[in-house]
């Protein structure tokens, strides 16, 4: 409804209001038109405000009952049944109120209900939707949990192929190591019987042939006795590089930077090949088994050279901080394919210094590829000790 709308229907109301009391002033008390204002209230349910009937109902009120003093009455009709009449006429503008008040209080109730309604749906929606958020992130964790596993899984089998790779490197190792070690066994008996115990019998049948046929010519005596003592000491020395062979001296005697040194002079001498060594000595005194590790390693390195590389120069550094000592062996040479030669069936050469670095505690790197030469870099930690007195 309109703004000017509920102008007007106030505007009859106060009219029709206006009318009906005038017209109980000129009727008589006892006729019964008080219950006219009764269609006022009604009238005044249309207004907007929610207090309009009661307003309306208590100003008829008043006015009938002011008519009850104001109107004429009738000769011969008492006055009880004029107020009784206007009573009547209260019954007829007070019933449509408290219809009003019963309305409208049911309809606050069903205004009520739909609100708690209306918020139980927005609560329960609300719990609803958090409930699919927190579905959304348990799914989405799950999903995570799930990739982590995945790949947790493809972590394990890549170690468990690295562990199974590392077994059967060696196993390789053991089975070339014993077929290495008896190739030295039989090299060493070889040489034993066939060079150095030949030898000492010759020499031993010299000695007895000269004692049964002395000689009266202390000149050709002489001469005898020099040739033996030549054979002696070549022996001698033969038995000294074989057993040089199996364990320097010098290793035990200078350290590791001269034994180093001897290796590469004699690697130099021997091939022809070109050869740089850089070190820097140690400040303290390095343990045994780091020395001998990366004394074989120099060892091996210089052998593969001088069988494999084809190099024309080697370069060499043995640099010996506080806490660690690294060796790295570079050459110029044919190289090889590292990542072909890491695995099972690799060189007998790699495998063992790989092997002896590993035994250390240190790491050993391999950089090589066909015609681009090769590297070998090993780094081994120690705990540094005070020299010998």
């Amino acid at each position: 409804m309109g703004h000017d709308t509920n102008r007007l229907l106030l505007l009859t109301i106060i009219g029709l209001g206006i009318g009906l009391f005038c017209l109980d002033l000129h009727l008589p008390l006892g006729i019964g038109n008080g219950v006219l204002y009764g269609g006022l209230v009604i009238l005044s349910f249309l207004l907007p405000n929610r207090k309009g009937p009661l307003i309306t109902a208590a100003i008829c009120s008043v006015l009938s009952m002011a008519d009850v003093i104001l109107s004429p009455t009738i000769e011969g009709v008492p006055l009880w049944m004029g107020v009784t009449n206007r009573l009547f006429s209260l019954t007829a503008i007070w019933l449509p109120v408290l219809f009003f008040l019963h309305q409208r209080r049911a309809e606050d109730m069903l205004q009520q209900a739909h609100d708690e309604l209306e918020t139980r749906v927005q609560t329960r929606t609300q719990e609803l939707a958090n409930l699919n958020q927190a579905l959304v992130g348990e799914i989405s964790e799950r999903m995570d949990t799930e990739r982590s596993l995945r790949a947790s899984e493809a972590v394990l089998q890549a170690s468990q192929r690295e562990l199974q790779q590392s077994r059967e490197d060696l196993r390789a190792l053991a089975g070339q190591l014993l077929t290495a070690q008896e190739e030295d066994r039989r090299r060493i008996s070889r040489d034993l019987h066939d060079d150095v115990n030949q030898r000492l019998a010759m020499l031993s049948m010299d000695l007895r042939r000269m004692e049964k046929n002395p000689s009266s010519d202390q000149e050709h005596f002489r001469d005898g006795i020099r040739r033996v003592s030549d054979c002696l000491t070549a022996v001698s020395d033969d038995v000294r590089q074989m057993a040089y062979r199996f364990h320097p001296s010098i290793l035990d005697d200078l350290g590791l930077v001269k034994a180093v040194r001897r290796l590469v002079d004699d690697f130099s001498e021997r091939t022809g090949v070109k050869s740089t060594y850089v070190h820097k000595d140690p400040a303290s005194t390095l343990p045994t088994e780091i020395s001998t590790c990366l004394y074989r390693i120099t060892q091996e390195c210089l052998s593969n050279i001088a069988r494999h590389a084809q190099a024309s120069q080697v370069e060499l550094e043995l640099i010996c901080e506080d806490d660690a000592v690294c060796l790295s062996v570079r050459d110029n040479g044919v190289g090889f394919d590292a990542g072909k030669h890491a695995g099972v069936g690799g060189h007998l050469g790699l495998l063992s210094m790989k092997e002896r670095v590993r035994f250390a505690k240190g790491k050993l790197d391999v950089e090589s590829a066909p015609m681009h030469g090769t590297q070998i870099r090993g780094d081994i930690p120690f705990e540094p000790r005070a020299p010998h007195a």
